[in-house]
C-alpha cells in the first residue's frame, strides 16, 4: 500500500465549497478536520481507512466526515480523474441553518436512526438520492462558471439547501451525523478531544477544559466516542504513527515522540501490541524505508 502525505492536486476554492480534481491516485493519506465535512464523490472511488478496514465510497455517493482525522484514498475512475466536492460546516452554521428552516418554513427534523456503524465510525456514506445527486452536480456547473457560489449569499442559500435535502431524505446514518454536529455542545467537547490528542495531557485536564468533572466527562466520552477515553487517544495516536511511520523518513523515536510517547519503548510495545508488528518491521514492509535504530528496545 502506498501512504503519502501531500495535497491534492489540484483544488478549487469557494470559501467554504471545495471541489478536488486528482488525476493520478494519491496514496494513503492523513486529513484533519476542524469542521465537519459533507461531500460527493463526483468521479472515481474515495477510500476511507478506518480501524486497520477500508470503506469504499464510489462515484455518485455522498458522504460526511467527522471533526477530527481521517486517513483517506482517492482513485482515479475511468475518465483518468478523481473529482469531489465538500462543504465545511461548523456545529454553530448547522444549527442556524436548521433553526432558520423551522421558523421559516416549519419544518422540524429528528433522527430515530442507531446502528453500530454511527456509534463505532467518524464518517458515514450512502449512495446519493437523485435530488442530492443533482445538488451537487448542479454546485460543480456553478464552481466552473463562477456562478452563485461565487459570493456569500449564494453560498447559504445552497448550504440551506443540501442540509434540508439530508434531513428530508430516508433517516440513515448521514441524516443522524449531521443533526448531532448540530449540538453546539457536543461540537465544542469533541473539538477539545482533537485539540489535544497529540498533547501531553492527562484524561483530568481534558476533563477541566470541557468543564467537566472526571465521571461526568468519562461518560460523555463514551456516549460520543465509544469508547474509555485513554484507550481511544492510545489508538488514535497508534493510527497516526502507522500513517507516519510509512509516509515519511523520520525515526521511529522521533514518530514516537510527535504522537505523545514520551516512552519510545512503550510506544513500540503499544505498537507491537495494536498492529502484531514492530513499528521498524511495519516501515519495512510498507514503505522500504530502513531504520534500526530501535528493533533492540523491544523484542
Amino acid at each position: 500500500m502506498n501512504y503519502r502525505t501531500d495535497e491534492p492536486s489540484t483544488m478549487t476554492l469557494s470559501s467554504d465549497v471545495v471541489k478536488i480534481t486528482e488525476r493520478e491516485n494519491s496514496g494513503v493519506r492523513s486529513l484533519s478536520l476542524t469542521r465537519m465535512a459533507i461531500g460527493y464523490v463526483l468521479s472515481g472511488t474515495k477510500y476511507i481507512y478506518h480501524n486497520d478496514l477500508s470503506f469504499s465510497i464510489e462515484e455518485g455517493s455522498a458522504f460526511v466526515l467527522d471533526a477530527g482525522f481521517h486517513y483517506e484514498e482517492n482513485v482515479v475512475g475511468d475518465n483518468g480523474r478523481f473529482e469531489q466536492i465538500t462543504f465545511f460546516i461548523t456545529p454553530q452554521t448547522l444549527q442556524q441553518v436548521i433553526f432558520g428552516l423551522n421558523i421559516n418554513y416549519g419544518l422540524s427534523f429528528s433522527s430515530r436512526h442507531s446502528c453500530a456503524n454511527c456509534i463505532s465510525r467518524n464518517f458515514a456514506s450512502c449512495r446519493a438520492s437523485m435530488p442530492l445527486r443533482n445538488f451537487f452536480v448542479g454546485i460543480d456547473l456553478s464552481l466552473r462558471n463562477s456562478g452563485l457560489l461565487h459570493n456569500d449569499v449564494g453560498q447559504r442559500i445552497k448550504l440551506n439547501e443540501l442540509i434540508y435535502l439530508i434531513l428530508s431524505d430516508d433517516d440513515g446514518c448521514i441524516r443522524r451525523k449531521v443533526l448531532r454536529s448540530a449540538d453546539a455542545d457536543s461540537g465544542h467537547f469533541i473539538n477539545i478531544i482533537y485539540e489535544n490528542i497529540f498533547n501531553d495531557i492527562s484524561i483530568e485536564h481534558l476533563a477541566e477544559l470541557t468543564n467537566r468533572s472526571l465521571t461526568s466527562f468519562k461518560k460523555e466520552f463514551k456516549r460520543l466516542f465509544n469508547a474509555p477515553p485513554h484507550r481511544w487517544i492510545i489508538e488514535q495516536r497508534l493510527d497516526r504513527a502507522k500513517i507516519m511511520l510509512a509516509s515519511t523518513n523520520r525515526t521511529v523515536s522521533e514518530i514516537g515522540t510527535e504522537c505523545a510517547f514520551s516512552n519510545i519503548s512503550h510506544f513500540i510495545k503499544l505498537f507491537k501490541q495494536r498492529y502484531n508488528d514492530t513499528p521498524a518491521s511495519f516501515r519495512r514492509r510498507h514503505s522500504g524505508v530502513d531504520n534500526n535504530e530501535d528493533v533492540a528496545a523491544v523484542s
